[in-house]
């Protein structure tokens, strides 16, 4: 007698094998594709970089320094974010401090207002205590014919900063109300509880027929080595400040301006990436007053004799002053073309 349930069970698995089996290579299709013929998949851990900043291509040449940030035509080069255009309207001045040693002036790219290269007034020591930073002594001078901090032009001599600075007078428009300063600058090394001036503008004096007020701003290195900064009248205004980095040159940006909240806020940049900020709506134009490179001018009347502290004692070259607070980008093209 044949056995029909051995006949039958074979044809009765076969269609749910064949179900299992299609079922297992749609859930193989969803989770483990395999990469198109070529590509190549990123390396474990690694993070894509944000639309819009590639870096230039490898072995590219940058444009020209200074061109670039004046925003000339025809400078050939590559830079990192390629949709950013400068515009030369921006900048107010442009001191590159490049000028041989005696030169008596300090050439402003843009032609607003050219600098003074001020020497022959030593600045005595001043040893730090617990409420007031030192101020280290300095001969007053420059060293020129240091080793420039652009390296696609390195026939671009700068300074050594030690107690010679350069004062910009005030011309009306040199100060606006939102605002970027850069520099690129070779620190010295790190000695605590002493206090450097890079920028100094303004004091506490009348403006017109307003009453006496504090007006303008100071940024400099504070006693523990950060960057930090000071509006006239007010203490250090941030409050997690970076530190100053070292060895070697860097580049430092400050911007003020209005946010999309109307908050209107500082922030440092070093070496292109943002390193702290700050909410600050109380900012008074130092209108009148000259804008010192290198050192602290502590007069509180601008128009009174200088009382000089905290000298810079750093090489200093490319400072340039924007009537605008520049955006993230802006910035980090301005590091990427110091590159050869």
């Amino acid at each position: 007698m044949t056995n029909w349930a051995l006949v039958l069970v074979p044809f009765l698995v076969l269609p749910i094998v064949l179900l299992f089996r299609f079922i297992g290579c749609g859930i193989d299709a969803v989770g483990t594709a395999v990469p198109p013929t070529g590509s190549t998949p990123p390396p474990t851990g690694s993070t894509p970089p944000p639309t819009g900043s590639t870096p230039p291509p490898t072995g590219s040449k940058p444009p020209g320094y200074r061109n670039y940030i004046m925003g000339e035509p025809n400078n050939p080069g590559t830079v990192k974010h390629s949709g950013v255009i400068p515009n030369k309207m921006d900048v107010v001045g442009y001191w590159r401090l490049i000028e041989p040693a005696g030169a008596p002036i300090a050439k402003d790219e843009k032609g607003f207002q050219d600098g003074q290269y001020v020497e022959g007034q030593a600045i005595p020591l001043e040893a730090p205590t617990a409420a007031t930073p030192g101020s280290e002594a300095a001969a007053g001078n420059f060293v020129a014919g240091q080793n420039g901090l652009i390296l696609s032009e390195p026939s671009a001599l700068c300074r050594y900063f030690n107690g010679g600075y350069v004062r910009v007078p005030f011309k009306a428009g040199l100060y606006t109300d939102e605002f970027t300063v850069e520099a690129w600058v070779e620190p010295h090394p790190l000695k605590k509880d002493y206090e450097y001036t890079l920028f100094d503008a303004g004091g506490r004096y009348p403006i017109g027929s307003a009453a006496t007020a504090p007006h303008g701003f100071r940024i400099y290195e504070n006693r523990n080595g950060c960057w930090q900064m000071r509006g006239a009248g007010t203490g250090e205004l941030f409050l997690n400040p970076p530190l100053v980095p070292r060895p070697g040159k860097t580049h430092l940006a400050l911007t003020y301006g209005k946010d999309p909240d109307g908050v209107k806020r500082l922030r440092i940049y070093l070496d292109g990436k943002e390193a702290a900020s700050v909410g600050w709506n109380s900012y008074s134009k130092p209108d009148g007053a000259p804008l010192f490179i290198g050192v602290a001018n502590t007069t509180p009347v601008p128009t009174d004799p200088v009382q000089l502290r905290t000298p810079a004692l750093m090489r200093i070259q490319e400072v340039v002053l924007h009537k605008k607070a520049l955006s993230k980008e802006e910035i980090e093209n301005h590091v990427d073309i110091n590159r050869v």
